[in-house]
This record gives C-alpha cells, structure tokens and sequence, in this order.
C-alpha cells in the first residue's frame, strides 16, 4: 500500500520469480493493455484472443442482479433489475462477500485476458449493498468523509464489469456430492446436474457454481463476555460507524457530561479513541474517553514508533489508556448513575489480568465497575465462517478459518478457493527470504485480502485455463493508522542497519527528520535494525494517498479525489477566513 502508483490498476500485480510467475505477471500487464484498448475503441486490432462480449463488456455501464433480502434467514424477498449477460462457456464463478478480497479478485478475474470462449460468469454475493472501505470508518465518525466516499454501492462500483451482483445472506454451500444425497433423500436438488455445487440464499433460492471463493470476511467476537452483544456497539460495518457518530452528536447536543470506553488496545481501538479524543477535545472534564486494554500496553507487537506515537496523540488528546485490565460484563446501568439517556448507557465491570495483579497502581481486590454513555468494542474479530460451520463442509481451524492450500485452494477440494479472514493458508514448501510470514496465520488487515486477490483470482484463472497453481507469497509493505484529521503513524516496511541509524540520530540530519516526523527507531525491526516511522501531517498525507490508490475502481478513485480536495480547499478557505476576522 505504500509504494507508488505505477499502473492505473488499484490491485498489486504479485512479485515475480519463477518462470511460471513470469508469465502470470506477463498475462496482467496484458490484461490491463486490452482493457484500455477496449476503452479507446480499438478491441479491432485484439483479433480472435478475447471472447469477443468483453469488449462491449468493457465499454458498457454493466448490468447488476440484485436479490435484495434481509438479514434474517427465511425473512427475504428478490427483486431482479435484469438479467446478467452470459458469457464464454457458461463457466460460473461465484464469490462470496463483498469486501476487499471479493471485489477485487471479482473484478480481477474480468481484467484476466482469457482465451477466446473461456470467459466466466462472475456472480458476487453480499448481505449488503454496500462495499466498506474499513481502514476509513474511522473518517466518518470525525465527518473528513462521506458515506459515499467510504461505503459506495457495490452495484455503482461493478457498474464498469460485466459482474453479476446478488444482495443475499449465505446460509451455506453444498457441493454436488451433498446435493446428490440431498436428492436421494428426497429434498428438490437446486442446481443443475453439471455443477460443482450450489450456494443456499436466505429467501430459499440458490446459485450454482463450477467454481467458488470464499471471502466473507469476519465478525466481531464477543470473547465470551457477558452483556457484550446487548450492550457494546462494534466497529466493523458501516452501520456501526454510523451510529457510533449519531450517538456521539446526541452526546454533544445535550451539554452534559458523558463518558466513552473503547476496548481493545488493537489498531482499531487506539484509531477509534484518538478520532473520539479529537472531536470531543476542547470541552473540559464534560466528556472523556477511556481506552481498556489488557496488555501492559496498546499496540503490543506492533512496531515501537507507531505505538510511542499512538501513545503521546492519546495523551495530547486526553484520552485516559487503561492498561492490564480485562473486561468481565456488560450490564444495564446503575439506576443512581448521572447518565444520559442513552440506549447504549451501561455498566462496565473489569478487573486485572494475572500479570497485572501486583501493580501497585491496579487495585488487585477485584472487579471494578465504570458507567458509561457508550461502550465500542473493538477487542476481536473472528471468521464470519465460525458460527456457520454446518453451513460450509469444508475444514476449519479452531477459530472457524477455512484451511486452504498455499495456493488458497481450499484442502480436499478442486474448485473452491478461500481468503482474507475467512481463511488460513497453509505455508509454502519454499519460502523465499522475502517470505514475512511463512509459518504464521496473517494479519487481518485490508493489506492481505488486497493480496491475496490477485493470487485467489489468477489462480481460479489457471484452474478453468489447465494450469499451474501459484502459491500465496505475503509481502509486507508497512502498517498505517489514523490518529487524528491531519495526524497519522506510518510503519515503512524498512530497517536501517544499528550503525546507519545511529548515525543519521547523531548528525545534522537527525533534528530535521524529527522536525518532519520521520522517527528511527533503535533495534526495533523484524531484523534487529531499525525501524522507519512517519508521524504527524506527513503521515496522514501518505496513508490518505495510498489508500486513495487502493480505490477498487478508477472512477471511485476520482470521486474520491475530487471530495477530498474540495473538502481540503474549503477547509483552507475558512482558515484564511477566521485569520482575516482575527486581524
């Protein structure tokens, strides 16, 4: 994410280094060449190599299918706009889930030049319209976005790609072998003889597919905490964001007091309390943000820059960071507390974990209880697939992940596929040096789904076209959160020898890169070298850019641009404005 833009295509082409990477890298770059030449009228010259609909494909808006239903099962109703065009053989690819790992390799897989008359049908199912750009919730709760910059429709994003949207909830999936008992004992058998299987839609319907990947995402995970689901509002969905800002403007219009806790001391709970301590600086005692983390301290793992950044914005912002305690319930509030009226007002009870016990700062007697306006959970997520298990015959690790092949193939199977947080991969034979995580579950961000898709989609590619699998290589290019409108710490996916760095810190340059917000880190890389840290407006300007870059599509990438620096050029108007009241 953090490297610049070299091509006009928003997914990152995968590193090359065997010859049959060569030709995946060879086959994209030709991909994207056709898919310009469709847009300046001259599909003429490609001949015979492309199936002929991908070019008025290509130049047309698109057509969606959508099934709108409800999130509860059995509660849903279709409505189908028209009907999806058919193209190639009839090979049927469905993706499930609409997030970054499915939309992108959905709109991967129709960039791909395929030979003349193997082009699929690709299908994408989501439970909702909307594609959610995560790593910018935190935007729209402090209003430097808008929901359409940060959550557009699915249908306006596919409107370009002849994808085949379906609004639906997922209750399962059965391969042709479970449909085949299904039949023999008696159930009506939904897809046709010569599928691979079919997937089970909340209103009762179904679609068959010859090939499928899982990318459903994750969930929020109550840990087993009591009162957490009735009480917490998580931050995972655009909804989510949504109401955590409404409640915020009812805390600001009422004039009193209040109080926030955020748990979880994770990237997204520090991100949440800094947006919160920005938009509720400046008005005293009234209201306060506490931050409960049961590390020694947040960020842990992380790289030391970022968390002695994150650590002195929380302070500069007032936001109080609870240390070493675990949450134990939720519950209604005390009828005696000073609380607003709030729907989300509650009780919170937390006492401190084993390690911390002996502190002398942690009162070691037992559970402690804070009342609170409004409780954001943010401790954990876990594979939408967990609850669901019956639902999908495939195997899963203890947390409910699907098991897949490097290749992200899922195990025992030749035409179901599996990533993002949905999925575990399994390690590659060969892990080359530039391998980050050969033998370790991968991080859930939007930096590995994004990865993955190109792999997930080339992959499904070779499995219609008779070749090779390409095993799944994790690069990491850095990690970015938000602490502020115009603050930010960015980890570079770079270590600077001890001596180097030593140097740098002593010379004349070291005093100018700390001015600019370029902090090295002493023995704080994977490597024992140090680490590159940007901070403050340097930092919020590098992540808003790549994540501009990671835009699913160009015209969302436009829109986008176009909203931000509208936004930054009113924002310097009135600036100027209030300069020109105050002389």
């Amino acid at each position: 994410m953090l490297r610049s833009a070299v091509s006009s295509s928003p997914i990152r082409t995968p590193a090359v280094t065997r010859p049959s990477e060569v030709v995946m890298y060879m086959n994209i770059e030709g991909s994207r060449q056709i898919i310009r030449m469709h847009r300046l009228g001259l599909s003429r010259i490609l001949g015979g190599w492309i199936n002929s609909g991908v070019s008025s494909a290509a130049r047309s808006s698109g057509r969606v299918v959508r099934a709108m239903s409800s999130l509860a099962p059995g509660a849903s109703t279709n409505t189908f706009a028209s009907e999806a065009p058919h193209t190639g053989t009839g090979t049927r690819v469905v993706v499930l889930g609409g997030g970054f790992g499915g939309l992108y390799a959905a709109i991967r897989l129709d960039q791909l030049m395929w030979p003349r008359g193997r082009k699929p049908q690709v299908t994408l199912v989501d439970q909702s319209d909307r594609f959610v750009f995560k790593p910018l919730l935190y935007e729209l709760v402090n209003g430097t976005a808008t929901p359409e910059e940060v959550a557009p429709s699915l249908s306006q994003l596919l409107a370009p790609y002849p994808v085949r949207f379906v609004q639906a909830q997922v209750t399962g999936v059965h391969p042709a072998s479970a449909a085949s008992q299904d039949a023999v004992s008696g159930a009506p058998q939904p897809s046709p003889s010569d599928a691979a299987g079919y997937v089970a839609l909340s209103d009762g319907t179904s679609l068959p597919y010859d090939y499928l990947l899982v990318a459903l995402g994750s969930q929020p995970d109550s840990r087993g905490v009591p009162g957490v689901r009735e009480w917490a509002v998580p931050f995972n969905t655009f909804e989510d964001a949504m109401r955590v800002k409404g409640t915020l403007d009812l805390l600001a219009d009422s004039g009193a007091g209040g109080s926030i806790v955020v748990v979880g001391g994770g990237y997204a709970g520090v991100e949440l309390a800094a947006v919160l301590g920005e938009r509720l600086r400046g008005r005293g005692g009234a209201l306060t943000v506490r931050l409960l983390t049961p590390g020694s301290d947040i960020l842990e793992g992380s790289p030391q820059g970022q968390r002695a950044a994150a650590n002195k914005a929380l302070a500069d912002l007032g936001v109080t960071v609870v240390t070493g305690v675990r949450v134990e319930a939720l519950g209604p509030p005390d009828a005696n507390a000073s609380l607003t009226a709030l729907p989300t007002a509650c009780t919170v009870s937390y006492s401190p974990v084993a390690a911390a016990a002996a502190d002398e700062n942690t009162d070691a007697r037992g559970p402690q209880q804070l009342t609170a306006d409004l409780v954001i959970w943010t401790a954990g997520n876990s594979p939408a697939t967990r609850e669901a298990r019956e639902g999908f015959p495939f195997p899963t690790n203890a947390r409910g992940a699907i098991e897949t092949e490097p290749s992200l193939r899922v195990q025992g199977s030749d035409v179901v596929f599996a990533l993002g947080d949905v999925a575990v991969a399994a390690p590659a034979s060969s892990a080359s040096i530039s391998d980050q995580h050969p033998s370790q579950t991968l991080p859930a961000t939007a930096q590995v789904a994004f990865q993955q898709a190109d792999y997930a989609a080339w992959n499904i590619w070779a499995a219609i076209n008779g070749r090779p699998l390409l095993p799944f290589r994790y690069q990491h290019l850095g990690s970015m959160m938000s602490l502020g409108q115009i603050n930010a710490a960015v980890a570079l996916p770079v270590e600077l020898p001890p001596p180097l760095s030593d140097a740098v810190r002593s010379s004349p340059l070291g005093p100018l890169l700390s001015a600019a917000g370029v902090r090295l880190d002493g023995g704080a890389g994977a490597g024992g070298g140090a680490g590159v840290t940007l901070e403050g407006p340097l930092a919020a300007l590098l992540r808003r850019s790549a994540y501009l870059y990671r835009q699913p599509t160009n015209e969302q990438r436009i829109s986008v641009a176009t909203s931000w620096l509208r936004m930054g050029l009113e924002a310097a108007a009135a600036l100027a404005g209030g300069r020109g009241t105050g002389r």
